[in-house]
């Protein structure tokens, strides 16, 4: 019996080994094995940033806006509203970015949190694509626990464990890369220690890593010069599926939308998001892309209807940015979305209520580069 566990444990031992080591970088990293919830509920500087669970952010962001105090202002969209910042606001904000990436996945959201921690103005995007029939032809219906769920602590070894040694041997990360950081933020998930890149506290987004590449003009960043969503226009695809008219079903959805915030006293803001100018140049050379052209013609009438705004910032240059401030070809940095919000100010908006023009033109001003205003 005795020879027979031997025999047993020198058998097991290469698979121990293989299973081990991208579990201790699971552990290690945080990416698995580990539970935010208290994270989420300290006043704790953090980054988190995960590279093979980001269907954790749904929970995170759902669990952080249900235990919090109510927020007074949110922005709610897919990842083209993580830019904004709690430091633009003069009252408490979050930014529900990355939630929904789709129209229909709105109201379900919104449900999802109590009343009393809705906020009173939304900042809400509405990208353009999601206008797009052969996009989104709006037939799935979300489920209601999509974010609540979302959390991943353990992982599945298979196929997880083959494209971690995949990463490993291309040479993404090291086992020293896991110790090396002596920051005061706390990193979450491999992206964050890895990238410098993931969630702040206030829901934004740090592109630190990307950031970099893109002060230091790296070719091997993701998107450089544009040419996958170069690639992604010619072939139609990722997000820019050909279109000819905007999609009836989506304005009936964006109706239903503003009439639960309307029902629910929030103040809705809502924004077609910018594209770098070589990118709108292309999209409108193309031909392909009629639907954009009437997006706001036809979404007015119904913001109109609620007494709601609408600002369309789909040409970065309507903004006074431009391609040197956008981290890849359809997400503006931190400093275009700040001047968005000061263009919906001047405008007459009213988050003239809860931000000041002569404060964020000033923090724009001490900027700390092209893609960044306020560090961390």
């Amino acid at each position: 019996m005795k020879k027979f566990l031997i025999q047993l444990l020198l058998f097991s031992i290469p698979f121990l080994i293989i299973l081990g080591v991208p579990s201790y970088i699971l552990w290690k990293s945080k990416e698995n094995f580990y539970r935010i919830d208290s994270v989420i509920s300290s006043n704790e500087k953090y980054l988190i940033g995960y590279t093979y669970n980001e269907i954790n952010y749904g929970f995170l962001k759902w669990d952080y806006l249900n235990t919090h105090e109510k927020k007074t202002v949110w922005a709610l969209g897919s990842s083209r509203v993580l830019q904004f910042r709690k430091n633009m606001f003069d009252a408490s904000f979050y930014n529900a970015g990355y939630m929904t990436s789709k129209l229909n996945e709105f109201r379900p959201f919104l449900k999802n949190i109590p009343d009393n921690k809705l906020p009173d103005y939304i900042i809400l995007g509405l990208d353009q694509w999601m206008f797009n029939d052969n996009w989104d032809h709006l037939n799935v219906i979300p489920d209601k626990n999509l974010w609540r769920n979302n959390f991943t602590l353990y992982p599945k070894p298979y196929p997880l464990y083959r494209t971690i040694y995949e990463d490993i041997f291309a040479g993404k990360y090291s086992f020293a890369s896991l110790f090396e950081d002596k920051t005061s933020v706390k990193k979450i998930g491999l992206n964050a220690i890895m990238n410098d890149t993931g969630f702040r506290n206030d829901g934004s987004f740090f592109y630190g890593g990307q950031i970099d590449k893109l002060i230091r003009n790296d070719s091997t960043m993701e998107d450089f010069n544009y040419a996958n969503t170069f690639e992604r226009i010619k072939k139609g695809e990722g997000h820019f599926e050909y279109g000819t008219f905007v999609n009836n079903k989506a304005l009936i959805e964006l109706d239903k939308i503003l009439a639960y915030c309307k029902l629910k006293k929030i103040r809705v803001i809502a924004i077609l998001p910018p594209f770098p100018n070589k990118i709108f140049i292309k999209l409108k050379e193309s031909h392909h892309y009629d639907y954009m052209k009437s997006i706001y013609q036809k979404v007015k009438p119904i913001i109109d209807k609620y007494q709601y705004e609408i600002h369309d910032l789909t040409n970065i240059s309507s903004c006074g940015s431009n391609d040197f401030e956008t981290i890849d070809g359809f997400h503006g940095g931190e400093v275009t979305y700040q001047k968005c919000l000061l263009t919906i100010l001047k405008s007459g908006s009213i988050l003239n209520k809860v931000a000041t023009i002569q404060k964020l033109e000033f923090d724009l001003l001490h900027k700390k580069n092209n893609y960044t205003v306020y560090g961390y």
